[in-house]
């Protein structure tokens, strides 16, 4: 009866440490995930206002040239609209459809010139955004984290301050 009950606390004990040791790796688990915020990254790390400055530059004067363009193409409106009393019908019609030729090739280089820059920040970002990906992985492999997940684009509400590595991730990809 003895040997029974030892046998029996025995087998309780090693059920006792095997039942837990899921949990203990669950809860160890629950701590392997980092987060980041890839807005602040790229706002105050070097390369990514680096980017942004020329992105912005050539956006500026994008928005410029267009802003000027528009106002020269409601003055012309204003002018045929104008001219509408002193010329004959078909030779407004005519000024009419040039003026109309003349817009649409505008509005259409003006979408041509916005996918160019839609490109240029694409392939500014590119580098940037797959130093974060190397840094955040160097970062992981060497804190034990599983996941580093972007906060913002994540749907993260809350995390510890401790799993944040957006301040590592600025410095590695400024390295």
């Amino acid at each position: 009866m003895l040997k029974f009950k030892a046998a029996s606390v025995m087998v309780a004990i090693f059920l006792a440490v095997l039942l837990t040791c899921p949990v203990l790796k669950a809860q160890t688990q629950n701590n392997q995930i980092a987060v980041f915020y890839l807005n602040k990254v790229l706002d105050t790390s070097k390369k990514g206002k680096d980017a942004s400055k020329k992105l912005e530059t050539r956006y500026d004067t994008f928005k410029k040239s267009v802003e000027a363009k528009e106002r020269d193409f409601q003055k012309k409106a204003q002018d045929l609209q104008a001219a509408k009393a002193t010329l004959s019908a078909d030779a407004y019609q005519k000024r009419e459809r040039d003026f109309a030729t003349e817009y649409n090739n505008h509005v259409q280089a003006t979408q041509k010139e916005g996918m160019a820059l839609e490109k240029a920040k694409d392939d500014a970002m590119l580098p940037i955004m797959e130093k974060i990906s190397t840094v955040a992985a160097t970062l992981a492999q060497e804190r034990g984290y599983q996941y580093v997940i972007e906060v913002n684009n994540g749907g993260v509400f809350y995390h510890p301050k401790a799993v944040d590595l957006t301040d590592d991730i600025i410095k590695g990809v400024d390295k």
